[in-house]
């Protein structure tokens, strides 16, 4: 309809041109002219009016909703590419019709405006598809920015589409004939982009299976990686380590390699302390009389010890460490975070004894503190029940002693 349209303005142009006088060797010329230029007029005439007028009216009613999305669908970049899309589409069915004088001229034209069309429609894609990205990143909990990597295979995804939808174009092809012959090289396309396909499938599953998100604290012992996760991306996986390098990783490598991810340690707010001292075999014994009442002053003594007939030195020093415990204020002990101080098998060295609890301090300068605070006062009341940690001989001993026996 549209074609008809303008072959009827074209011979109108020439048939006006003719009254006018003007030659045969230019009737057509001008009249294409004419018509070619009015029609490349209009198509700008819509693409200012869109963008001067339309955007901003859509951008200004957006504004006036209380929802989010619109907001971000809605975009200043989005809505450009629509009008630069409806540009292209009045030039392809105003600009060759224009042209039919000229028949070569008129197909090379179609075939451009066509190939056009196919590019500004990936960039359309390409941009909702960042759009989409933008709004559920900001209105999910973290979750969201993980899914990088798979808006990146979309946007390879259509931006492959497009380049053989343009191959078929160029070829006179159907774009499934182009896909079939593409298929002898798939082998050759799998090889040279091995990385970039493993990548995409590790990235897809460490995204569905919420394995990793930007933020997440990990450690990857075999690759020396001990940092946060600044960004998931398609074919790497971008990590901060807390020397402040910076590490990139394949997404296939910690898929097939094992990682730790702290992130449930940082969403329960709490962190593991699970430290233990070796005490000296010889140095356990049973507790003296003064010992005892001694120990009977103090606020750990329960009434179930009374009962017992005789007391391990060992015994009363694990209760007394489950009640220091049990005191500390950045003690965390909901969502089943047991504490207790328990014994391990007894090795050449002595007998380890450990301590199991859970604090609310997860960042890691306070963490460390607190961990060394326990252990230093694990340290320094270990005397009080007559026992000793074990120590293996320095070479200071080893002076001493030869230095007593000289004597």
């Amino acid at each position: 309809m549209e074609a008809e349209l303008i072959r009827g303005y074209l011979e109108w142009a020439t048939d006006t041109f003719d009254r006018w006088g003007v030659g045969e060797s230019l009737l057509h010329t001008c009249a294409t002219l004419l018509i070619a230029g009015a029609a490349l007029l209009l198509s700008w005439l819509l693409y200012f009016v869109a963008t001067r007028y339309v955007i901003p009216g859509v951008l200004r009613l957006v504004r006036l909703t209380d929802a989010r999305w619109d907001d971000v669908l809605f975009n200043p970049r989005l809505l450009k590419v629509v009008a630069e899309l409806g540009c292209v589409l009045l030039m392809q069915a105003t600009i060759p019709p224009s042209l039919a004088y000229y028949a070569t001229l008129q197909g090379l034209a179609s075939l451009t405006f066509r190939i056009v069309i196919v590019c500004v429609a990936v960039h359309l894609v390409n941009r909702f598809l960042l759009a989409l990205y933008e709004l559920v990143e900001s209105s999910s909990s973290g979750r969201a920015s993980s899914l990088k990597g798979i808006r990146q295979m979309l946007q390879v995804i259509s931006v492959s589409v497009g380049v053989i939808i343009i191959i078929s174009i160029l070829a006179n092809k159907n774009p499934l004939t182009v896909i079939t012959g593409l298929g002898a090289a798939a082998t050759v396309l799998m090889l040279v982009f091995k990385d970039s396909i493993m990548g995409v499938v590790a990235g897809v599953q460490l995204t569905l299976n919420d394995m990793l998100r930007p933020g997440d604290w990990i450690t990857v012992p075999a690759r020396n990686i001990n940092g946060t996760v600044l960004e998931v991306g398609l074919t790497t996986v971008k990590v901060q380590n807390f020397d402040m390098t910076i590490v990139t990783v394949p997404p296939y490598a910690l898929i097939s390699e094992s990682f730790q991810n702290w992130r449930g340690m940082s969403d329960s707010r709490g962190r593991r302390v699970n430290r233990a001292v070796t005490i000296d075999i010889e140095s356990v014994d049973f507790c003296t009389r003064e010992m005892i009442e001694t120990f009977r002053k103090e606020p750990w003594w329960d009434e179930s010890l009374d009962s017992i007939p005789s007391h391990v030195n060992l015994t009363l020093f694990r209760r007394y460490l489950e009640h220091y415990i049990s005191q500390i204020p950045e003690l965390k002990t909901d969502d089943n975070m047991v504490y207790m101080v328990r014994e391990l098998a007894p090795t050449p060295q002595g007998i380890p004894l450990e301590l199991y609890l859970f604090t609310k301090l997860t960042s890691w300068k306070p963490y460390e503190h607190f961990q060394a605070g326990v252990i230093d006062h694990v340290l320094a009341s270990v005397h009080r029940f007559g026992l000793r940690v074990y120590q293996a001989p320095s070479g200071r001993d080893i002076a001493l002693l030869a230095s007593a026996a000289r004597h």
